[in-house]
């Protein structure tokens, strides 16, 4: 009796031990599959397809790797995960969890361990996106400070986070450390350059960028073909490598836009046809990627005069967009924008009436009313309207573009000297010749400081006040 009696009382005392750890597991189970769930959907993700579901994916996947993750671990997962994210400017949603991603590896990790630096390198990027640029190089500066001490000056981490600071450089208008960092960085990471470790591909790409916008073209043609001579060399490697034709094609796509700015028009046409090809290879016949590269080529044709061309991939890259549920996009408006474009050189007036209005309600409602893009389709419904005649119509679009420039731009900015130019030219066409004087003075003025008296613009600011001019002679005379 006693024996059972004490068998019982056993019994008893581990059951609700039992009864804990199967609830532990099972919970623990669960965390598994929701993470599991949540990270599913974001495999593979692309940034041009980024929308809200996939943003709570992320918060929700992030909460529970918290739970089943080592710190370390849950760095290095996030970082990779949130890559899309950053490309889609998503950073409002990124900003928080990053911050707390730090706090976490500096409390566990500790203040200079390679966790912590590389939590600091991804809130700096977010930080730099957001114009905190201040914040952005101090914590940039504190991340390279661990990792040359932790990992040492020749790692490929380190090299990360110098070409980091380079673009921040470039950003701030620190021009010359910004080619410091870059060239540091780029001696590091050539070193490892690999299909696995594509950092000095990343680098050389926005050295380009660089002297693209210093207005150093050559130099910058030069970067970009540096870069697909190195991406050919990976190719040879591993010709189905996503990850290379992904960034052959971009840089193919990039190169294109910077040969047509130069006047290398059928250079230009030859790399997006490039692009294109690799695009229509990685995706298929339907993604953004693609939808933007047509966009440029489109372009290319319209400058070209071959309207007919330009018609055809304008409206392909909107059936693109329109098809993956992309209409909601910036692309998508200037897809609408410049479409509209072409059915004003083909004289067919109503339907570019129809699309610019889609495209600035488009453009208001995710970019806001003020936001320069809203001005350049304000400008070229005024255009349109001045063209149909209706003068009372285009006014008030011409003087709401002038003032969003100035507000945002500033009052000496190109888009401002050009927003000057069409509302004199609608004076002259309305008969009011002296305030389109005004107006055409104060646009040659803004346009020479800024381009020069040899720009194309100044030029035909100058010619449209010469005859202004001449015209009232002619008036006068008669």
């Amino acid at each position: 009796m006693t024996a059972n009696s004490t068998k019982g009382s056993d019994n008893e005392e581990t059951s609700p031990k039992t009864k804990a750890d199967e609830k532990n597991k099972k919970r623990e189970d669960d965390i598994l599959a929701l993470f599991e769930r949540y990270e599913r959907q974001l495999k593979n993700l692309d940034p041009e397809l980024v929308a809200a579901d996939d943003e709570v994916a992320l918060q929700e996947a992030f909460k529970y790797a918290k739970e089943i993750m080592r710190p370390q671990e849950l760095v290095e997962w996030f970082i990779s995960l949130a890559e899309p994210f950053y490309r889609s400017a998503s950073w409002k949603m990124l900003l928080p969890i990053y911050e707390e991603l730090l706090d976490t590896a500096e409390r566990e990790l500790g203040p200079e361990a390679p966790g912590t630096a590389s939590a600091l390198n991804g809130l700096a990027g977010i930080y730099r996106y957001m114009g905190k640029h201040e914040e952005a190089l101090r914590l940039l500066l504190r991340a390279l400070g661990i990792r040359e001490k932790i990992l040492g000056s020749n790692q490929p981490e380190t090299g990360d986070t110098l070409s980091e600071l380079g673009i921040l450089c470039s950003v701030m208008d620190r021009q010359e450390e910004a080619i410091s960092y870059y060239t540091r960085a780029l001696e590091i990471q050539e070193n490892f350059l690999s299909t696995e470790n594509l950092g000095a591909i990343r680098t050389l790409n926005r050295m380009a960028f660089y002297y693209k916008g210093i207005e150093k073209p050559e130099k910058s043609e030069e970067l970009f073909v540096r870069v697909l001579g190195l991406l050919e060399r990976l190719a040879e490697k591993e010709p189905e490598n996503r990850k290379v034709m992904v960034y052959t094609a971009g840089t193919l796509n990039n190169l294109g836009v910077l040969l047509s700015e130069m006047g290398k028009l059928e250079e230009a046409e030859e790399k997006y046809g490039q692009a294109l090809k690799l695009q229509e290879k990685i995706y298929g016949k339907e993604h953004p990627q693609i939808a933007q590269t047509l966009n440029n080529l489109a372009l290319l044709y319209f400058q070209t005069t071959r309207y007919e061309k330009a018609l055809i991939l304008y409206t392909r890259s909107l059936e693109i967009m329109e098809n993956m549920g992309k209409t909601e996009h910036a692309g998508f408006a200037t897809t609408l924008n410049n479409l509209a474009g072409v059915y004003v050189q083909k004289g067919r007036h109503e339907k570019a009436l129809e699309l610019y209005t889609r495209a600035l309600e488009i453009r208001e409602r995710i970019l806001g009313p003020d936001n320069p893009e809203v001005a350049k389709t304000l400008n070229n419904l005024g255009e349109l309207h001045r063209i149909l005649g209706q003068h009372k119509k285009a006014l008030p679009l011409y003087t709401r573009a002038l003032k969003i420039y100035e507000s945002t731009l500033g009052p000496t900015h190109p888009d401002v000297g050009t927003t000057l130019n069409n509302l004199a030219g609608l004076h002259e066409s309305m008969g009011e010749y002296e305030t389109a004087i005004d107006l055409y003075e104060k646009a040659l003025d803004i346009i020479e400081k800024e381009y020069g008296p040899d720009h194309p613009y100044f030029k035909i600011t100058r010619n449209n006040l010469l005859g202004l001019y001449e015209k009232m002679e002619r008036s006068w005379r008669g």
